[in-house]
């Protein structure tokens, strides 16, 4: 476990102020937050580049505030990996091992089974100016885990990750931390890679940390919602039928164009969530159509955002200032709402529900 115990850090222009935060065993936490929240500043303070004015940092009950970073067993995935180039991809993985005196046959032993776990045995020989961005990022990842850290601190690791590739790696770290089990504090701006990887996610802003808890807490809570984006992220569970996807989510089935199985999230955009008068059957080829209530009506320049609830389950959907009044949404008013199977993006999900 690691605590972080009413921390304190002054650079003159930018400070933390009396950060409280707890990490579990095999826990992935995510901490979030907006350009310059001071994310990178509390990673650093935890691994000991920066000392700390004020707090402690303990690490499975050892306080290790005053110790070097090579003595916290705190591993490190930077934002640019820092792999070095003139080794190949074995010796880079290797460093941290020999730098703590590992025999030969005990290094060739661990790094034959990380890369094998990682999917990178292939690259051992290869130098890192060779490989891909997401090679990279398993070689980097590699080289963290490999000497067996209390836990792995990431910084924006995927960052540098062209988009299209970028949910094929968030998969990849949400699979091989399933497996594994290791500690883990990540640290990015996107609150879809924070919904997808966090067991739990930490909202800091100006170098406070706002709120901390699960996806759910994060989307209730008034302070933090508006920095999780506006997509709808839900939690369920996928079965695969002939050539659709019903997804089990609280008491709700809804039924999906994507190919899925098991747990899962599903992400729905505001805009493809239709909202049609009660008691009238919409003219839509939707084939999710809800009964739901309105519980919140807000002006989000240059649309109305509507926040509603159909069975216990919280959705967002954006309209028009002329649709609102046409369809007189309003606070407590109960609607219809469509959406079309196309619309419910599927992810698989491998963390804590």
């Amino acid at each position: 476990m690691i605590e972080v115990r009413r921390l304190s850090v002054n650079l003159g222009d930018f400070s933390l102020e009396d950060i409280d935060l707890s990490v579990g065993d095999g826990e992935y936490l995510v901490i979030m937050g907006p350009t310059g929240a001071g994310k990178t500043l509390l990673l650093q303070t935890i691994l000991g580049f920066i000392e700390p004015e004020e707090g402690k940092i303990i690490v499975d009950g050892r306080d290790v505030t005053k110790l070097p970073p090579e003595m916290r067993n705190l591993s490190y995935v930077p934002q640019e990996y820092a792999l070095f180039p003139h080794m190949s991809v074995f010796d880079n993985i290797a460093f941290g091992l020999k730098v703590r005196g590992k025999s030969s046959s005990e290094v060739r032993e661990r790094i034959g089974e990380i890369s094998e776990i990682l999917r990178i045995s292939h690259l051992l020989e290869r130098r890192p100016i060779t490989l891909s961005g997401g090679e990279r990022q398993r070689v980097a990842l590699a080289r963290a885990l490999v000497i067996e850290p209390k836990a792995v601190l990431m910084d924006e690791p995927l960052s540098a990750i062209h988009r299209s590739l970028r949910e094929e790696l968030q998969a990849f770290l949400k699979e091989i931390h399933s497996k594994l089990g290791f500690t883990a504090i990540h640290v990015t701006h996107d609150h879809l890679e924070a919904s997808y990887l966090g067991d739990r996610i930490a909202l800091i802003v100006g170098g406070r940390i706002i709120k901390i808890g699960s996806l759910e807490e994060l989307r209730d809570d008034p302070g933090a919602s508006e920095f999780m984006g506006p997509e709808n992220i839900l939690r369920g569970s996928a079965e695969r039928r002939e050539n659709f996807t019903v997804i089990r989510v609280n008491s709700i089935d809804l039924i999906s164009a994507y190919e899925s199985e098991g747990d899962v999230l599903v992400i729905v955009r505001p805009e493809d969530i239709f909202i049609h008068p009660l008691g009238e059957l919409p003219k839509t080829s939707a084939r999710n159509l809800l009964e739901a209530e309105v519980i919140a009506v807000k002006y989000r320049p240059p649309v109305y955002e509507v926040s509603l609830e159909a069975s216990g389950v919280k959705l967002r959907s954006f309209l028009t200032k002329q649709a609102l009044e046409e369809l007189d949404v309003r606070e407590g008013r109960r609607v219809l709402i469509s959406m079309k199977a196309s619309a419910l993006k599927i992810l698989p999900y491998m963390g804590r529900f």
